[in-house]
């Protein structure tokens, strides 16, 4: 009798589902999830590429579940699957901010920083409640029933020769699938020569990804650059045409150098068509500027009744109407590099941070400071942020925050603090130093857009209570009342010091409000936000009260900025070693997104689909247009890090 209840029992065990089976299941499961409602490409070959970039990961998970006594076994399989079914929902969070993915960089540096904005977080996290069913209600259902339903007894030895052969039958059809590749982005180039997190995991999935990451992290990673003499357009120079160029002799460059890389980046620049100079060259020569990054500004902040000033700058003089402003992934940081720098930021890494380390003498402040402008910059949060305290200074500004002196002048206690209480802390700074290249990185814009937690928003709360709108938005727009009082109180000041005339002011946002979901900018927006492009379509204020109405309708972004501010105040600059164009120049603008999806004035590509949409539906774009805005904009992208990681500018002797 104890010997058939022990055969019985035998028999029960035996119906028991190898642990394997629930590894190929919860990595499959959650690599589709992401696929499904971050990616958005389920009906490709892509999908199929990810199920086989999972097969190693769901052999090592199954094999370091099999190696102890049952009791082990399910503990560890019950940690390993509720990590990486954190990992992908944090991951899918973190897109539903950035559009983008946390790298083990910004993982390990900046995370606190985000945990700042945990509300924001609360909100994507109840926006998306659907999701977090769909990952937690399965592991919650292997917590109650693996027991009775897996087998965790430590595998025998047949069974790891045998994980070793599907492991083995794996990699190398990974590697003939690497190998048969071609094209730009194919797989080979993602996973050898470029850092494109976004389009890796559309074809290796997001675990792919996230060991690249790591591995990258740990080991370093520099973008390698193909450079191809018979796919460069013929730089055109004209005898008699001025170019905004100086005298580098890129071919004695070449010649002595020994490093293979900074050579094709030396031929690079040198096939850069430069920029003319034209009838904006030069009409602010020797006039003031004040740059100015507004935390979170959008164009649906300007408004003729609540925010006046900003309505009355927007709307005269210049009216940039085709203007974006993408979101790279260190999000304010970064667009503050892009709008100063003329740079695409590099993934993986803080961009500004890592600029501190090199030459950085085409960044704004040192081109001006350059041609004798006094250049102070100045933010009304905590100075050390983002590691301001070391890029600022190295991009040529006398940098003042709180924690380094402005604490002593006005109210830093506050969150968010004060963009009025900023201003007139700073102007005796620098007015009657002309001429004079300011810079302000504004806080009173920020995150979280409520009445409860934001000072700004409390403070203004009255003026937008009759808003027919979400409280969220009516609270955004009370921190942008704010930025409109100060700026009003800057131009007042400017005026009474008879230097208005005589000064540019520009602003652009460092980022959409992200703060706010897609359905409340709709509240305000003319357009649709929650398309890919558009959510970036923004304004550029660029505001002088003696300029001319004029609409510019050109496509532009904010890479753009710099090179047509060296134009428009007549500075030298090499137009070719940056990566925007003049905005007021004949050449070919390209808005950049953070995945490698672009703009131009003929429509929209994603990359990540492949799909490009026209503007102009009757105007008919053909595959080779594609493919050469395609090359340019992997050209410029791996120019940006490499300028970084070679520190090329020290490379050309810049001053």
């Amino acid at each position: 009798m104890k010997k058939n209840k022990e055969v019985k029992k035998e028999t029960v065990e035996k119906k028991k589902a190898s642990v394997f089976i629930w590894w190929i299941f919860w990595i499959i499961y959650l690599e589709m999830i992401y696929r499904i409602f971050i990616i958005g490409d389920f009906w490709s070959f892509n999908t199929l590429s990810v199920i086989e970039f999972s097969v190693p990961l769901i052999v090592i998970m199954t094999i370091l579940t099999s190696l102890f006594n049952e009791k082990v076994n399910r503990v560890l399989t019950h940690i390993y699957s509720a990590f990486l079914g954190i990992l992908v929902f944090a991951q899918i969070v973190y897109f539903n901010f950035y559009h983008s993915i946390f790298s083990f960089f910004s993982l390990t540096t900046g995370a606190g920083q985000v945990m700042q904005f945990w509300q924001r977080i609360l909100e994507i996290i109840a926006n998306i409640w659907y999701i977090l069913l769909l990952v937690f209600i399965p592991l919650i259902l292997s917590f109650i029933f693996s027991k009775k339903i897996l087998d965790f007894k430590r595998a025998r030895l047949l069974r790891y020769l045998i994980f070793v052969v599907i492991m083995n039958v794996s990699i190398l059809g990974i590697i003939l699938q690497i190998k048969t590749s071609y094209g730009l982005y194919c797989l080979e180039d993602l996973l050898y020569k470029t850092h494109a997190p976004m389009l890796t995991i559309n074809k290796t999935g997001l675990f792919s990804m996230e060991g690249i990451d790591v591995y990258r992290y740990l080991f370093g990673f520099e973008e390698q650059f193909t450079y191809d003499d018979d796919v460069e357009d013929e730089v055109v120079i004209e005898p008699k045409v001025e170019y905004n160029i100086t005298n580098i002799d890129f071919d004695k460059l070449i010649k002595k150098t020994s490093d293979k890389t900074i050579e094709k980046m030396h031929k690079y620049f040198k096939s850069v068509q430069p920029t003319e100079k034209n009838d904006f060259t030069g009409i602010f020569k020797g006039k003031n500027i004040i740059f100015i990054t507004a935390e979170g500004f959008d164009k649906i902040a300007l408004d003729k009744d609540l925010t006046p000033t900003l309505y009355k700058m927007a709307n005269t003089g210049w009216v940039f109407n085709n203007y974006y402003q993408p979101l790279y992934p260190v999000s304010t940081s970064d667009g503050e590099y892009l709008n100063l720098t003329s740079l695409i930021p590099k993934e993986g890494v803080w961009s500004f941070y890592r600029s501190s380390k090199v030459n950085m003498k085409m960044a704004y402040p040192n081109v001006f400071k350059k041609n004798g402008y006094t250049t102070y910059g100045f933010h009304n949060h905590t100075y050390k942020y983002y590691d301001r305290h070391l890029s600022h200074p190295n991009i040529g500004l006398k940098y003042i925050g709180c924690g380094n002196g402005l604490e002593k002048k006005m109210n830093c206690n506050h969150w968010p603090n004060s963009d009025i209480e900023m201003i007139k802390a700073t102007t005796d700074y620098y007015i009657k130093k002309q001429p004079f290249a300011t810079y302000y990185m504004t806080v009173s814009g920020h995150l979280e857009y409520n009445f409860g937690g934001n000072n700004m928003a409390s403070k203004n709360k009255a003026l937008v209570q009759n808003m027919k709108t979400s409280e969220a938005v009516k609270a955004y727009m009370a921190t942008q009342i704010e930025f409109d009082r100060s700026m009003a109180e800057l131009l007042k000041r400017l005026e009474k010091a008879k230097v208005l005339d005589d000064t540019l002011i520009v602003i652009s946002p460092d980022h959409y409000p992200y703060g706010l979901s897609k359905s409340q900018l709709n509240e305000r927006s003319k357009t649709d936000r929650s398309d890919k492009f558009e959510n970036y379509h923004t304004t550029l204020i660029m505001y002088n009260p003696t300029l001319r109405q004029r609409e510019v309708n050109t496509v532009v972004s904010s890479i753009d900025i710099v090179p047509t501010l060296y134009n428009l105040f007549g500075l030298e600059y090499d137009s070719r070693l940056l990566m925007g164009r003049d905005i007021f120049s004949k050449e070919e603008h390209i808005v950049i997104l953070s995945d490698r999806s672009w703009i131009t004035d003929k429509g929209t590509y994603n990359s990540v689909t492949g799909k490009f949409k026209p503007f102009n539906k009757n105007e008919k774009v053909d595959s080779k247009y594609i493919d050469r805005i395609n090359r340019t904009v992997n050209k410029k992208v791996s120019m940006s890090a490499l300028i970084l990681d070679k520190n090329y500018y020290k490379t050309l002797g810049l001053k």
